[in-house]
């Protein structure tokens, strides 16, 4: 948008030029008493007058930006989402652009230590913090100091506790009692 707007007082200064320059030779045009001069200037002034006629009209139709900021926010979040589909696309242009994107700076590459960690521009910092939130888990093995468990075997069944006139109730209707 601020390039349209600077765009548009560009063409409002470009209009005012073209006022001035048919102003100086309609000045010329009148002082001057010679045919083919004349012709020349009458000629000049009819360009002019189209070009200020072609201002008037870009003005007016105001200038446009080539896509909507709707589709320009979903191609960015697109690309922030996965760069890697971008660089596949095996095109050069698109790879010298998604490194450029990316990293603030050129990749480094040193002899004996091979290629240095780039630095990257300012969203995939942004979303490298939100991924990497420092989080302070409790360790595998817990808080205390790990011990393995051995596993127990118990010989007799576990305690019921259901009273015990239920108990003889339950068993005497397996049996077939009443």
């Amino acid at each position: 948008m601020a390039q349209a707007e600077s765009l548009l007082h560009g063409l409002k200064r470009e209009a005012v030029q073209v006022d001035k320059k048919i102003e100086s030779l309609l000045d010329r045009l009148v002082e001057t008493e010679n045919p083919r001069v004349i012709a020349a200037y009458e000629k000049r002034l009819s360009k002019l007058e189209t070009d200020k006629l072609v201002l008037a009209e870009k003005q007016q139709n105001g200038v446009k930006p080539a896509h909507s900021f709707d589709d320009l926010f979903e191609l960015a979040t697109n690309f922030l989402a996965n760069p890697w589909k971008l660089w596949e696309s095996g095109q050069l242009t698109l790879k010298r652009t998604v490194l450029r994107l990316a990293f603030s700076e050129r990749i480094a590459y040193c002899r004996n230590e091979g290629l240095r960690t780039p630095k990257t521009t300012l969203p995939f910092k942004v979303l490298e913090g939100l991924h990497m939130a420092k989080c302070e888990v409790a360790e595998r093995q817990g808080f205390e100091p790990w011990e393995p468990v051995k596993a127990q075997r118990f010989s007799r069944p576990p305690h019921s506790t259901t009273l015990a006139p239920l108990r003889n109730i339950g068993r005497s209707r397996q049996r077939g009692g009443n």
